[in-house]
Parts: structure tokens; C-alpha cells; sequence
């Protein structure tokens, strides 16, 4: 029997919490809710350290999201999470890739859209046998930690040649081979035969340093389902394997290229001026909590309330504080 999931939810919204609380039921899966509508409660919650999966919205009474999630990643707390704000919020979006968040949510969302990442955490979350098969001991090394650094749970075993690939996939079940294209004996191409015919549900990612368009072709129309070039990246590990398992691949990206603030830190000032709004926000920055103190506003004529882009400011302005490394990381 599955283990029981420890999910959090925090959010201020009721609306947001009946859509999360949705998701786990469409899920099925073994799940422990606990719920909370305030930051510092998330904190509290996530530094039991006994919580899984979490989706946290950005800003919250007490504590914000971001805040709460930025002090549990100091405490060493690796839980699964995702972000949730309203656009636009691209300096929180930078902040949960700094933090290593799996996902963000831009609301409204779906309470499919939730039921996925909680799919995706329960595949990547559970063990995935890997097989890599090179002739080189080198490469096979490098492949090994580059598919350590991927966020699925990877139990990799070696194998130097098609044949030896082959017996230990008559030994026991993998999810994924490796397999270069390029190898004395019996080449990709053909290993990749012998693997199907062993075990037919296998995943298998065809690798090569090459660049050769008919032997990728040959490979996955022989049912490889991915082809990746030396030297590639655990990001791409991650994009193959999503695709792979059928899984939705995060899109965890700022959205578009440009902040939302002019930023400017003098002394203990710093300045933030919203660029579609006009609005004007400064605050004095201190490097114990409150961190940022005496906030004067300065709105400007304009259609878009000051009070509506002021979280945003904050959460801009304590982003960048800790980008110049004035706060404590």
C-alpha cells in the first residue's frame, strides 16, 4: 500500500483552498490534508517538516508565501512546492527558481491543473530504475551525475556494452536506459532491439555526440522516446523524462523579459517605481524583521489602485535586498 502524502494548502482564499481540496479528491491518492489561510502558520507547518507536497500562495496575512518558503529552504526543508499569485508576479516567479519551487500557478486555475502537479509528485517522488549503457566509463560517470541532479528519485545502475545491458535487463525490470548510439560490438540501434524484445515497456533515451539525422530517425521510429545530444543538462533529463512518463512539464519561467519595478537602493532607502502604474513605493530597509519599515507611497493618476500593485512592491523590494545580498540568504 502507498505511503500516506502530506499535502498543505495555504491560501487566504476560500475559493482557492475548495479548488486544491478538489484536486487531491481527483488525484486518489493516499493524501493528508492540512490547511491554513496565514504565512507564518505555513512556516510553522512546513519547519515540522513532516509535509510533502505544498501550494502556497504568495501573499497571505502575517507572513507572505514567498517569505514563508524563503525561511523554510534556510531550515534545509526540501518539500515539494508550488507557487500560486495572481499575474502579474515575475520577481516571485524569479524567487521560486532561485528556491528550487517545482511549479507556479497563475490564477485562476483548475482544479486539473493542480491534480497534475499532484500526479507528477507521486511519479517523480518514486523510485526510477535507470539504466545507463556507454562504452566509456567516463561518459557513463558524467551521465550518472548529470540524472542525479534531476528532480525524479533515479536509482542508476551501469552497463558497458549492449550485451551486458542486455543481461541485466533479463534480471530485473528498469524504467529508463540511456543508451548511447555509438558503441564497439553491437551498436545503439541494435542494443536498442535486444532491450524491447526484454522488456517492451521500457523508456529508452537514445544518446550520441553525433549528429547524424537518419540514425535518429532509425532509433525512434524504433520506439526510443527521445533522442538527446552529448553534452546535455539534468533540465533536460527532467523535459525528457516528463514527456516520457506522460507527465506536464513545469513552465516555471518569468513571464516576459522585463521587471515590473525601477529599482534604486540608497543608504537604508530603497525606491520602487511601477512601470505601467506609475506608482512610487519606498521603503527604509532594516536587517532584522520588519525588514522593510515606514512605507510612503506615492501614487500616481491612474486606473490601477496603489493599494492593488503594493504587496508586488514588497515582495520586489525584499527580493532585490537579498539579490544585493542585504538581507541574510
Amino acid at each position: 500500500m502507498s505511503r500516506t502524502i502530506n499535502m498543505l494548502i495555504a491560501d487566504d482564499s476560500t475559493v482557492a483552498q475548495n479548488i486544491l481540496t478538489e484536486a487531491a479528491r481527483s488525484a486518489k491518492l493516499p493524501l493528508r490534508l492540512s490547511l491554513t489561510d496565514n504565512g507564518r502558520d505555513c512556516l510553522t507547518l512546513l519547519n515540522a517538516a513532516n509535509v510533502d507536497l505544498a501550494f502556497i500562495d504568495v501573499h497571505m496575512p502575517e507572513l507572505s508565501g514567498t517569505e514563508a518558503f524563503w525561511s523554510a529552504r534556510k531550515q534545509g526543508i526540501r518539500t515539494f512546492v508550488t507557487l500560486m499569485s495572481s499575474p502579474p508576479a515575475a520577481e516571485a516567479v524569479e524567487l521560486a527558481i532561485k528556491l528550487r519551487a517545482y511549479e507556479f500557478l497563475f490564477k485562476p486555475f483548475t482544479p486539473a491543473d493542480a491534480t497534475a502537479i499532484i500526479n507528477t509528485y507521486q511519479r517523480i517522488t518514486s523510485p526510477t530504475k535507470v539504466l545507463i549503457v556507454d562504452d566509456s566509463s567516463t561518459v557513463r560517470q558524467l551521465v550518472q551525475k548529470i540524472v542525479a541532479g534531476s528532480v525524479f528519485n533515479c536509482e542508476v545502475t551501469e552497463a558497458a556494452d549492449g550485451q551486458a545491458a542486455l543481461e541485466l535487463c533479463h534480471k530485473a525490470p528498469f524504467d529508463v536506459v540511456f543508451l548511447d548510439c555509438n558503441m564497439p560490438g553491437a551498436s545503439g540501434p541494435t542494443t536498442l532491439e535486444w532491450l524491447f524484445a526484454a522488456q517492451p515497456s521500457l523508456k529508452v533515451v537514445m544518446i550520441s555526440s553525433e549528429h547524424n539525422r537518419s540514425v535518429e530517425d532509425q532509433t525512434l521510429q524504433g520506439g526510443a522516446c527521445a533522442f538527446l545530444h552529448k553534452p546535455f543538462t539534468s533540465q533536460d533529463v527532467d523535459q525528457v523524462l516528463h514527456s516520457a512518463f506522460g507527465l506536464r512539464s513545469p513552465n516555471l519561467k518569468v513571464q516576459g523579459s522585463e521587471p515590473s519595478f525601477d529599482i534604486a537602493i540608497e543608504g537604508s532607502t530603497i525606491r520602487l517605481a511601477h512601470k505601467s502604474s506609475g506608482h512610487i513605493f519606498e521603503y527604509l530597509w532594516c536587517q532584522k524583521p520588519p525588514y522593510l519599515r515606514n512605507a510612503v507611497v506615492r501614487a500616481a493618476a491612474c486606473g490601477v489602485a496603489a493599494t492593488h500593485v503594493a504587496p508586488m512592491a514588497a515582495e520586489t523590494a525584499l527580493t532585490q535586498l537579498r539579490t544585493a545580498r542585504l538581507l541574510a540568504a
